[in-house]
């Protein structure tokens, strides 16, 4: 077995899915949010020239689900979510890892729980329309269930703890200074 070929290149090459997934969603979700700037500041100049458009709040509503639950996938792909950090900080070795394991099933778990309930809202609103732009309201809550998937795949791919980022160090209060 060549070195390329064996587990640190597997790795890599999953760990490189969960980036390019963190990547994508990141620009995904600010190209949402960006499109609900630019409708809702479109929308402010309207009404000063006319009556504006009834269906920018709609679409606003939306799209703020889709930039939220991508630009959750992004924040977990990269590492910049609530973490655990006083546990896996005293740890070392076989506990740490046994802790982060626990701790990436128990994850898994929570993202299949979003996915299943997501999918079950989403379906629920199947047949409720947004009264300006008439397309149903499960095109936002879809963003609940694809952002269950896409976490899902995030959490099977990411390593157990990126590299270079070690657990952080608890400051304690005595070590503050005032300020």
């Amino acid at each position: 077995m060549t070195p390329a070929a064996g587990p640190r290149a597997t790795g890599g090459r999953l760990a490189a899915v969960a980036t390019g997934l963190g990547r994508a969603t990141a620009w995904a979700g600010g190209l949402a949010f960006f499109a609900i700037f630019v409708v809702n500041l479109a929308q402010m100049v309207a009404r000063q020239v006319g009556h504006g458009w009834l269906w920018v709040t709609d679409l606003s509503q939306l799209l703020l689900l889709w930039t939220v639950m991508l630009g959750s996938v992004a924040a977990y792909c990269f590492a910049e979510h609530i973490t655990t950090g006083w546990l896996d900080s005293k740890l070392t070795g076989r506990p740490l890892r046994v802790l982060l394991v626990v701790l990436r099933v128990a994850e898994i778990g929570f993202f299949a729980i979003v996915t299943a309930a997501g999918l079950s809202v989403a379906q629920a609103r199947d047949h409720i329309p947004y009264v300006q732009l008439g397309v149903p309201t499960s095109w936002a809550y879809a963003a609940i269930p694809v952002a269950g998937v896409l976490l899902l795949v995030a959490a099977v791919t990411m390593p157990l703890r990126a590299h270079g980022f070690p657990p952080p160090v608890p400051e304690s209060d005595l070590e503050r200074s005032p300020a």
